[in-house]
């Protein structure tokens, strides 16, 4: 049996993720889509799966911009003595 990541869903199923993960969808539809999410452990793991990596991701680009400001200040002030 294939993880539910090496499987291919088909783009209507994958949209509605990306959707529910954006927090694009209307809340008629959000419900709908989190029924099918109750009966549907993989889609349920991935769409979760999705919301995760979505938060790890902007924690990591915060991190590198915050790392980025950083480094500016640290050269800014080098340059400065």
């Amino acid at each position: 049996m294939k993880h539910f990541f090496e499987k291919e869903y088909h783009p209507v199923i994958e949209n509605y993720i990306t959707e529910y993960v954006e927090g694009d969808l209307d809340p008629g539809e959000r419900g709908a889509f989190e029924e099918v999410l109750v009966h549907n452990d993989d889609l349920r793991e991935l769409a979760f799966s999705a919301k995760g990596g979505k938060r790890l991701l902007e924690e990591y680009i915060s991190f590198l911009s915050a790392n980025e400001l950083e480094l500016k200040i640290s050269s800014i002030l080098k340059n400065n003595k």
